[in-house]
This record gives structure tokens, sequence and C-alpha cells, in this order.
């Protein structure tokens, strides 16, 4: 997509997100008004539970597996009840804190008679008809009134209720135990007594107002329960209403619950447009004053995107990802990235001839004085009249001079594959081989040379159909190397062996013998160039640049040499390379 298509999405997608978010800012208030409303109804004693709030904290699935949601145990636990689910036929499905008292099965007239007097035993009872997976339940919820229980317990123990000063101790003590008093009416609602008041009743009290708290218990502080003693008293006992909130204070927090979320949509919105104010400051502004300061370094010679205080290119993060502000701009980025790649590797070449040419003359001139010097000798002293040359002797001269000579060659030509390889400058043409018969096939060929004479060279390897990509000559090359170095430093009648393996993701081919190993002040200099070991039996034998060549060698066939040596142990070198996703199996 081009930048100006890019910007069109950009803004757009950002007013959709406003929207969005303030969208999303609505739907939460509104749940979590619904929540704190359905928390309501669960602190009033289920008082104010409808069908529908059942419906919503009961749920059950296709095996007939009940879940009450948490919210509906705490206002079942508030107020020490039950819950009671029954199915068409009156038999109960689900129950939590179900007393052993209660029936589990319900004849049709039972059920008629829990409806009308809203009891069962010493419960009092409220219900629902509820709907879940398109069945009909019965819902009861029962619980123990404190009050009630109070009375209860007078017609059990005293003759005479209307005489509240003739109570038995014990019956003091349980009024007491349950935090409730007790109150004589006349008929007319004046108060007569009262035990343990805490209510004040001086002005009185009427039945339509005790059959106002029935409708809407939770208004009150205290629960009541009474009963007629004559047609003139009647005794109300009360206890602490576990379940009170009353509608003025339920009012109250909604209209500040409401308020508060205006306050908070309000103050999203003021958020969101000072964020977004700020943010579109930065969101274009930052990725135009980077670039500016990209052109300022490539301008001074510095070929780099700048950099951030922990070394970072600035636009990107940690994970080496473009970061978001940045992101819009991907195709200006690039283009800046491809002109630096461009400059930094034509400064890099340069740089790298103008250093070969500087390495070249420097080892060339290191390499070539001692075999030129013995040259030079030689030629003095052929040409000195002081002395009589004999064929024989003249012949002596010529070999050494003819040795040095094809010295100085190999190491010019050892000299210029060195710096090629380490310029990446040497053209490899690897085809896949059968590494078997091609291994074969050069270690006999390099048993027949003289040099190997006396040496027990051999081949090993686990597969037959082992193919890998090489480079023929090349790959040759870094044998004879390395097969040489075993000959070259070792007595005859070491054993060499040439073992080829394969795994699933490597190709591991190791040069082994048991001669004198090598300590490890040689191991770690092994492949460094110049470097001649200390056991080679002819000082200026070689260039010392063999197994420097070979480790690049390998290197350009996705490989990697290990050496494993100790004096009088013998050496194993290593060498592994990656298998191409073709040759992998």
């Amino acid at each position: 997509m081009k930048l100006r298509g890019k910007l069109v999405l950009h803004f757009v997608s950002q007013i959709f997100l406003i929207l969005g978010l303030v969208l999303a800012t609505l739907l939460l208030s509104f749940i979590f008004f619904a929540l704190r409303l359905s928390e309501s109804e669960a602190d009033t004693g289920l008082a104010k539970a409808t069908s529908d709030t059942f419906e919503s904290w009961v749920s059950v699935d296709d095996n007939n597996n009940w879940q009450i949601e948490d919210i509906l145990k705490s206002a079942i636990d508030k107020q020490g009840g039950w819950l009671q689910i029954l199915d068409g036929k009156e038999k109960t499905v689900y129950s939590y804190r179900l007393p052993s008292e209660i029936q589990r099965e319900y004849h049709r007239e039972d059920l008629v008679s829990v409806f009308d007097k809203k009891r069962i035993k010493k419960y009092q009872v409220n219900f629902w008809s509820a709907n879940f997976n398109g069945e009909d339940y019965v819902i009861l919820f029962g619980w123990e009134s404190k009050s009630d229980t109070i009375l209860s317990y007078l017609e059990k123990e005293e003759k005479d209720m209307a005489d509240l000063s003739s109570y038995k101790k014990s019956t003091l003590d349980f009024i007491k135990k349950n935090k409730g008093s007790v109150y004589l009416f006349s008929e007319k609602g004046k108060m007569l007594n009262s035990l343990y008041q805490d209510i004040d009743y001086s002005q009185g009290i009427t039945e339509l107002e005790l059959l106002k708290y029935g409708s809407k218990p939770w208004n009150y502080e205290h629960e009541f329960s009474y009963r007629r003693l004559s047609a003139t008293e009647w005794l109300i006992a009360a206890t602490p209403n576990p379940i009170y909130n009353p509608d003025h204070e339920f009012n109250r927090t909604m209209i500040g619950l409401a308020l508060k979320i205006v306050l908070l949509v309000i103050g999203v919105l003021i958020v969101l447009m000072s964020s977004m104010t700020i943010w579109y400051s930065f969101r274009f502004g930052m990725p135009i004053i980077h670039t500016i300061k990209w052109i300022v370094n490539l301008s001074k010679g510095r070929f780099e995107e700048p950099r951030n205080r922990k070394g970072r290119p600035q636009s990107r993060n940690k994970k080496g990802k473009r970061k978001q502000p940045y992101r819009l701009f991907t195709e200006v980025f690039e283009s800046m990235e491809q002109l630096t790649e461009t400059l930094k590797k034509d400064e890099q070449s340069r740089k790298k001839i103008q250093t070969t040419r500087e390495e070249w003359i420097a080892g060339l001139s290191h390499d070539l004085k001692t075999p030129l010097s013995t040259i030079y000798g030689y030629s003095m002293m052929l040409e000195s009249p002081n002395y009589e040359w004999s064929k024989e002797e003249i012949r002596e001269i010529g070999q050494a001079m003819k040795e040095k000579s094809d010295y100085m060659s190999q190491l010019i030509e050892d000299l210029n594959l060195t710096y090629r390889l380490k310029n990446d400058a040497l053209p490899i043409k690897r085809q896949t081989v059968r590494l078997v018969p091609f291994l074969k096939s050069f270690v006999e060929e390099f048993k027949r040379h003289s040099f190997s004479e006396g040496y027990n060279v051999s081949f090993e390897y686990t597969q037959e159909d082992t193919e890998f990509a090489i480079d023929r000559g090349w790959f040759r090359r870094v044998l004879e190397n390395l097969l040489a170095n075993a000959v070259k430093h070792n007595k005859k009648g070491t054993d060499i062996k040439v073992i080829l393996e394969e795994t699933k993701q490597y190709i591991i081919l190791k040069i082994q013998d048991n001669g004198r190993g090598m300590d490890s002040e040689t191991v770690s200099n092994l492949f460094n160039r110049y470097y001649r070991g200390t056991h080679t039996k002819d000082a200026t034998e070689g260039s010392g640049l063999g197994l420097a060549i070979s480790l690049e060698l390998v290197h350009l066939h996705d490989g990697c040499i290990a050496v494993d040596s100790r004096t009088g142990r013998g050496t194993e070198i290593t060498m592994e390379f990656k298998k191409n996703p073709k040759t992998a199996k």
C-alpha cells in the first residue's frame, strides 16, 4: 500500500479507535452498574430477586450439572438460609445448604400449602418460577427468622406470654442470645410493656406498618414477627435485620454511582483527546526528525541509522522490529536503509581493496625474503671468480635454487588464494556428489603418492549413500592439506583414518591419527597464517598457509573445524558440514 493510502487508513482507523474506546467505556460502566444492581438484590436477602435474576445466577449444562454464582451463595449464607430447585415433577434437582428435615420430593398439595403460607416447618420461604434450557423449575429459598424463633420459643416455654415480667431466666437469656427484643401492644397500637427495648415505639405501631414490613423487609433496620395474644393484645419480637438496605440508601448509592460513571466517561474523553493531540504531534514529527538526522549522518560519512543511548537504531525495538510510530513511513525508511547499505558497501569495498593490496605487499615481502636470500647467496657464489665449481656442485646449487623457486611459486599461489578467501573473492561451484566413492578414490590416490609411503591411510564410513554439495577441486585441497599435515608431523607407521559419518542435520568428516599429537599452544594457533608448528621435519618446508586455507574452504562449504589433540595421544580433526534442506534427511 502506498503512503497516501496508509495515511488515509491511519486517520480513519484512529477515529474508529476513539469511538471504540468510548463505547467500551460505556459498556464497562453499564456492566459495572448491572453488577452493582445485582449485588444489591443479593444484599436484600433475595427479597428483590426476580426470575430473570435467578436465570442469570443459576446455570445447568447438558449433563444436568448445576452451577450457581458465588453472589447467590453469599446472599444465602448472609441470611443463614437454604436453596432448593424443583423440576416439573416436584423433585429436587439441586440444593444448597438444604437442612435434613426438609423433604426432597413434594406432592402438589404440599407445594400449594408452601405457596399459600410461605412457610415450611420453622422456615419462612420465598419462591420463584424460572426457565433453564427450555424447562420450567420452581426455586425455593428458606431461612429461619430469629424474631419468629423467639416467638415460637415463648409459645413453648411461657404460659402467659403477655406477662413479660414473669418470663423465666432461660427465656430472657434466649432473647438476649439472639439480640432480640419483645414488645406488648394494645389493640390500638399503644406499647404496654417491653423487654430489651432498642426501638422507639413511643408513638405506637399499627398492624398496617407490620404488613408494610412484610412487603419490603430490607427497608427496616429490625426484623419483625408478631402474634395475636387476644382480642386486645398482640406481641412483637424484633431482631437485627441481616438484609437491611433501605431504598433511600440504595437510591443514593445508585445516583452516586451513575454520577461517577458520567464523570468517568467525561474524564476518559478528556484524556483521550489530550493523549491523541500529544500522540499525533510525535507520530509525524519523530519520523521526520529521524530522517533528517539520518541524512546528516550519511553526509558526514557515518553510514548508519541514528542510534539511541543504548546503541540501538532509534526506529527499532529490542527485538529489531520497527517501532510503531515509524511503521507508517516504512517505504521511506526502507529506501534510506538501501541507500545507507549501498554507500556502506562502496566504502567497505574501497577500504578492502586498499587493505588487501597492503597486506599482499607485506605478506609477499615477509615470505619471499628467506628463499630470495638463499638464491641471491648461491648466485653470488657462482659469480665469484675465486673458486672453480665442479659440475656436481653446480648441479646441487641449481637444484637448491630450483627448490627455492618452486617454494616461492607455491607461496605466491597460496598467498593469492588466502587473500581471495579472506575477501570472499574466490569463485566456488558446488555440486551434489556421493561422498563415499569420491573419498575412496581420493584416499587411494593419496596412498599411491610417494609422500605417504610408510603410513597406514584408511577410509571408514557408516552410510553408503551419503550425498553433499561440494566444489570437487577445493574440497580435494582441504583433504590434501589435512592429510599432508598428518603425514608431515608424524613418523612412518602412523595410522591415519578418514572417517565419514552422517546425522540428521550434519555431514561429519574426521581426520584421525595415533601419532605424536600437539600441545595446547600448537592447537590454538593451528589455523593461523604462517604458523608451522613445532614438529615439522624441515623448518623451511611449507608456506604455513595450508591449514588457514583449509579453514576458509571449509567455511565456504557451510562447515566448521574442531581439533582434539594431546601430546603423545594423536590428533583428531573434525569437520561438520550443515546439510542443505534438499540434502537433509
